[in-house]
């Protein structure tokens, strides 16, 4: 049984007459009835019987002719999906996200964006750190990574979206609150809070030598790996804790205040990768041209001046 086969009873059924039905699909009456007595013969029961000068169904026919539209319905949706998919308008992106990065940065934002351009793709989210995104990448596991250090693997693309100064978080009642700047120094005899090593090595690493190089050694009193335990420590006074810019609109609600350290040096970055050999995908493309399109303005901002109040 072939699909020309369901079209060809839905039609005679639909025209109750085998030369209607032949003109209707532009075929030979003759062809057309020996079709049906073949798929008459493979279903085992007569599909149609004569009536007038033309056929009508049979209780066999009646009942196989929904389910022929069913089946043809189902292949036509198949079909379309099946093109758009090529296309790119449906589909699954997965993203792997870095906790923290994902809270306070701009994937909230370009997830929007891309689901005012592409309601018809679904977006999945899996938490990891970046090592684990490009080891997700390199598997096929993941289709775009979203975190804060560059993998260095031949096999993958990023983009860096954007950069935000790391500085430190303190209670807003603290002694250094009213102070505009910080020095590292004057974070040598703080409590501190970190992040355990664990959850982001290169950052810990990279905050302990800042210090470090500017003759500083921190008094970690802790390290706590839930970050709403760790900023409401911060909040109630048990410690300062480092963190960037862009978190402080949201945790100065819980109690915080942020400050910059001039000499800490640090910057964490935003950063989407994607294996290389998938730049162009089409489920993919219109994902990438969103962020690359988000950098852009964020660039022009910057060189942009901003207007002077009068």
């Amino acid at each position: 049984m072939e699909l020309r086969h369901l079209r060809y009873f839905i039609a005679i059924a639909e025209e109750e007459n085998f030369r209607r039905a032949a003109d209707k699909l532009h075929v030979s009456q003759s062809p057309l009835s020996r079709q049906m007595q073949q798929l008459a013969e493979e279903i085992g029961a007569e599909l149609f019987e004569p009536w007038g000068r033309g056929v009508k169904l049979t209780p066999a026919g009646r009942q196989f002719l929904s389910r022929a539209k069913a089946i043809l319905a189902s292949v036509e949706v198949a079909t379309k999906e099946a093109r758009e998919t090529a296309e790119g308008r449906i589909g699954t992106i997965t993203i792997g996200f870095e906790g923290g990065a994902s809270l306070f940065g701009t994937l909230p934002t370009l997830i929007a964006r891309f689901r005012e351009r592409s309601p018809r793709i679904n977006i999945e989210f899996v938490e990891m750190t970046s090592a684990q995104q490009s080891e997700a990448l390199r598997l096929r596991q993941i289709s775009l990574g979203y975190g804060n250090h560059v993998p260095e693997d031949a096999l993958l693309q990023n983009v860096v979206i954007r950069r935000h100064p790391m500085g430190i978080f303190m209670p807003k009642g603290h002694r250094l609150a009213n102070e505009p700047k910080l020095r590292v120094k004057q974070l040598a005899h703080e409590p501190i809070l970190m992040d355990p090593r664990s959850a982001n090595p290169r950052l810990y690493d990279d905050i302990i030598a800042a210090v470090r190089a500017r003759g500083v050694n921190l008094n970690v009193i802790s390290e706590v790996f839930n970050g709403e335990v760790l900023f409401m420590n911060v909040a109630s006074g048990f410690g300062l804790t480092f963190g960037t810019e862009n978190a402080a609109q949201v945790l100065t609600l819980v109690g915080s205040h942020w400050a910059p350290v001039s000499d800490l040096g640090i910057e964490v970055r935003e950063i989407v990768m994607w294996r290389r050999d998938e730049a162009d995908a089409p489920l993919l493309r219109p994902f990438l041209e969103l962020v690359r399109e988000f950098r852009a303005e964020r660039q022009s901002q910057k060189k942009t001046p901003p207007r002077r109040r009068r």
